[in-house]
This record gives C-alpha cells, sequence and structure tokens, in this order.
C-alpha cells in the first residue's frame, strides 16, 4: 500500500504529559497505524518508550523532535515509499539533536546524510545494507535497501517500527477547551473593519 507517515517515541515522560504538552487527548477508539483512520494515535510499550504515530510524514520534523525532547529522550522517524523513497531518523534530548540519520534516493540510492554521532547499529545496518544494495544492482536495482538503514537505527534504540509491529494505537483528538477557559468572542464591526490589517496567525495543525 505504501507509506508517507512519521513517527515519534519518548521515554521519561508520563503519558498524559506528552499528550497534554501536544494538546491531544485519548478518544478511545483504536486503529492500526498506517490505516488512516485517525490523523494521529498513540501507543505505551515496553522498556518505557511511548509512540506517537502520525498519518503525514511531516509531523516528526525536526522541530516538534526537539521540542518534545524537553520533556524526556526522543526518538523520531519519517518515512516515504510512496511517490519517492526518502527516510529519516533523529534522536535528541533536553532540546538538543544528539544525532541524525537521513536518506533520499533523488541523487543516488546509496545516499546517507548523517549528523552528530549515531549509534554502533547504524554503521552494522548501513554495511549490510550497502552489501545487499550492491548485490540487486546498485543503482541499477529497483529496490532501494538503503531506505532501511535510519528505519533500522531507530528501531534499534525504542523497539518499534511501523511495518513489524501490529499492535493497536489510540486515537488521539485535539483538546477542547476547558471549562474555566473565555469563551469566544463574536468580533465587533470595528474587529471587521481591522481584520485585514492584523497579521495572520496560522494554527499548528495536527
Amino acid at each position: 500500500m505504501g507509506w508517507s507517515n512519521s513517527w515519534i517515541a519518548i521515554r521519561g515522560a508520563r503519558k498524559e504529559d506528552v499528550l497534554a504538552h501536544l494538546g491531544l487527548a485519548e478518544t478511545g477508539q483504536e486503529i492500526l497505524p498506517g490505516s488512516r483512520g485517525g490523523t494521529l494515535s498513540c501507543r505505551e510499550f515496553p522498556g518505557g518508550w511511548m509512540v506517537v504515530f502520525s498519518e503525514r510524514f511531516d509531523w516528526a520534523d525536526r522541530p516538534r523532535t526537539l521540542d518534545l525532547s524537553k520533556l524526556g529522550l526522543v526518538v523520531s522517524c519519517q518515512f516515504e515509499d510512496k511517490v519517492m523513497m526518502a527516510s529519516v531518523a533523529r534522536c535528541a534530548r533536553a532540546g538538543a539533536e544528539l544525532w541524525s540519520i537521513a536518506h533520499d534516493n533523488e541523487t543516488s540510492i546509496y545516499r546517507l546524510d548523517i549528523t552528530g554521532e549515531p549509534p554502533a547499529e547504524f554503521e552494522t545496518s548501513r554495511k549490510r545494507l550497502f552489501e545487499e544494495q550492491a548485490a540487486a544492482g546498485g543503482e541499477d536495482s529497483s529496490t532501494d535497501y538503503i531506505h532501511d538503514v535510519p528505519l533500522e537505527v531507530a528501531h534499534a534504540i525504542c523497539g518499534y517500527r511501523h511495518d513489524k509491529e501490529q499492535a493497536a494505537f489510540t486515537v488521539l483528538k485535539a483538546m477542547r477547551r476547558s471549562p474555566g477557559q473565555t469563551p469566544d468572542r463574536r468580533p465587533s464591526l470595528l474587529d471587521k473593519i481591522l481584520a485585514p490589517l492584523k497579521p495572520k496567525v496560522w494554527p499548528d495543525r495536527y
């Protein structure tokens, strides 16, 4: 079916704190990630890891990864194999990126962009998958084995990989305004007149 999704795994923070930080709440509905049944979903895994899965490739980007790492150790992963073969894995703690591994085969099927110091699992995966790529025809192969390098490293750290895990996740939704908050005021005539002069602020879309 192809994937174009992302997820963030966090350890060292309570689930309720992570969801509150993201402005999300559980619905009680369960789905399998990638089924398009919910924009965001979550599940707790052994080892203290909590994973938030998104149906969007760009959700688990670098800014959100760094932001969530203020709550604990974070591993994030983005992956696309529908139109292009692209994958990214990052690790961050206390608002700082520790390492990242990115693959995009537009210029070369062997391309890997590395920052920081990836864990030992990186070199193990890189060596094995480069050998498999060469055996399959290298640049002329119809299969991109290098796409799996970031996915394997992320899996080695937190124990989760989207195409290996069949566990159900809980669908998330944006939290409603709390009862104590002031209800939205209807715009006045003056508001409508001045509206074109005010800068637009676009809310983050989950």
